[in-house]
């Protein structure tokens, strides 16, 4: 025989093992539900960051052509000082006034702002639907 002698294990001792074994796995479940609920928010803070990521590319995307838009201003605003009251009077050709468009998420312009305002309450009407449908 090997020096070994068998141990023999109370039954109180089993009932205690499996008691603290038992409470070791309820320990561990609840770390298993708590580690998906923080992968949740994770990805969810994931998906925030991305949205976040495309509205700064937007604004940079903007303020890149921020110095076009003050050249197109500082021209037309130029344009109209080399004629003078005498030109005004006879009808002497002008530069085209700038005028502010309202457009839409694709860039064309938007002729009539009271049905597209509409349109966009529809759109998102059905979007808050859908969400809703689905929980």
């Amino acid at each position: 025989m090997s020096g070994r002698r068998a141990s023999t294990i109370t039954e109180p001792e089993v009932n205690d093992l499996l008691q603290s074994r038992m409470a070791e796995l309820k320990k561990l479940q609840e770390v298993e539900l708590l580690t998906g609920k923080m992968r949740t928010l994770l990805d969810s803070l994931y998906n925030q960051i991305n949205l976040m990521e495309i509205g700064t590319d937007s604004v940079a995307n903007i303020t890149s052509n921020w110095i076009q838009i003050v050249r197109a201003v500082s021209l037309a605003a130029n344009s109209m000082m080399v004629y003078n009251d005498e030109d005004f009077k006879t009808g002497h050709p002008t530069t085209e006034r700038l005028v502010r468009c309202a457009l839409d998420d694709l860039g064309n312009i938007i002729n009539d702002l009271h049905e597209s305002h509409e349109e966009t309450l529809t759109q998102k009407n059905e979007e808050n639907n859908e969400e809703f449908d689905d929980k």
